[in-house]
């Protein structure tokens, strides 16, 4: 599958104490999103729904839920969906303490989606931040300044280089290529590293509940509709077959615990209780080596519910062959509760 990702870190100062919540990425979200409608709004209106200039504007490419296109693949049309998923996802570092002194650094991770959002955002992103530095971050509004934008060579390769100082100005970013997966093991970890929010008939799927089918047919839906809005062009799987595969993957010794966490929402004016997955399952079956690649993509679109937030985070690691008594975990569908 070609999919292009353009993975970024910004590194910023802070100027003021920071107080971040126990999870920023909404927090992250929010301001950058303040920052970048306030650097490229030029009509000052309210909404951004009845504006002239609403198909041009990156601001809602972005973080608006716009209406989803034409179809542009034989198998996933857009237009089924409310809106096309935002080309990007927010990476939060798990280890950053909550409070940042002044002085200290913190950093921002973000995925961008599709070739033509590679060559045209990087530079709104940083005169967002930059804007979104002044007006603050966290419950005290502390100040901080964008430093420094990294860019890593291929998605995965943990190979980054400086594309942007902020000494000197200039944004020299380098074309991004996607490093192909290494070899499929014979049976792989999954470990949620942010909150998986995923859903069965209508209701949240918790810990005793998760299926393999429910990860592999959920990511599939989510990079099928990532390419057929941001990668229109490129060749893309039988996601039909695809998603029949997923139901010979197995998943075994799962050690999940839900996780409750809190938001705040500018836009509705209250605070908003999420929660999601967290802990690790192990995947094998004969659809493994056909799914691997996609499973391997997946670590940086992230997948589920709430990935502008950067929810939905995955990392693989090899593991052990399943023992006999192992299968127990992947029992028929059962109605789905936290």
């Amino acid at each position: 599958m070609e999919l292009i990702l353009t993975r970024l870190r910004f590194t910023c100062t802070a100027l003021e104490t920071i107080e971040l919540p126990a999870y920023s990425g909404s927090a992250w979200r929010g301001v950058l999103g303040h920052g970048l409608r306030g650097a490229v709004c030029v009509t000052r209106q309210p909404r951004c729904d009845d504006c002239l200039l609403l198909a041009q504007c990156v601001y809602p490419r972005l973080f608006e839920a716009l209406p989803a296109g034409p179809a542009t693949s034989t198998s996933v049309n857009p237009a089924r969906y409310r809106a096309p998923p935002p080309p990007y996802v927010l990476e939060v570092a798990d280890q950053q303490p909550r409070a940042i002194a002044p002085g200290a650094d913190l950093t921002l991770g973000l995925t961008l989606i599709g070739s033509v959002n590679a060559a045209t955002l990087p530079a709104y992103l940083i005169a967002a931040l930059q804007r979104a530095g002044t007006r603050g971050l966290g419950r005290a509004r502390g100040r901080f300044a964008v430093a420094t934008l990294a860019q890593e060579r291929s998605a995965g390769s943990d190979d980054w280089m400086p594309i942007y100082r902020a000494a000197d100005g200039r944004l020299h970013p380098c074309q991004p290529t996607t490093r192909p997966p290494p070899p499929c093991p014979e049976q792989v970890q999954l470990e949620l590293i942010t909150p998986l929010r995923l859903k069965h008939r209508g209701r949240l799927i918790g810990p005793r509940h998760l299926r393999a089918a429910d990860i592999a047919r959920a990511l599939l839906s989510r990079l099928a509709l990532l390419a057929a809005c941001h990668e229109p062009q490129a060749a893309t799987p039988d996601w039909a077959a695809l998603h029949r595969a997923a139901a010979e993957l197995s998943l075994h010794h799962p050690r999940l615990r839900w996780q409750d966490w809190t938001r705040w929402s500018s836009r509705q004016g209250t605070s908003m209780q999420l929660g999601g997955l967290l802990g690790s399952v192990d995947l094998a079956g004969p659809a493994l080596p056909r799914l691997w690649p996609l499973l391997w993509l997946g670590q940086w679109t992230h997948l589920g519910k709430g990935t502008s937030f950067g929810l939905g985070g995955y990392r693989l690691h090899r593991a052990e062959p399943a023992g006999p008594t192992a299968a127990a975990a992947a029992d028929p569908p059962q109605p789905c509760r936290r």
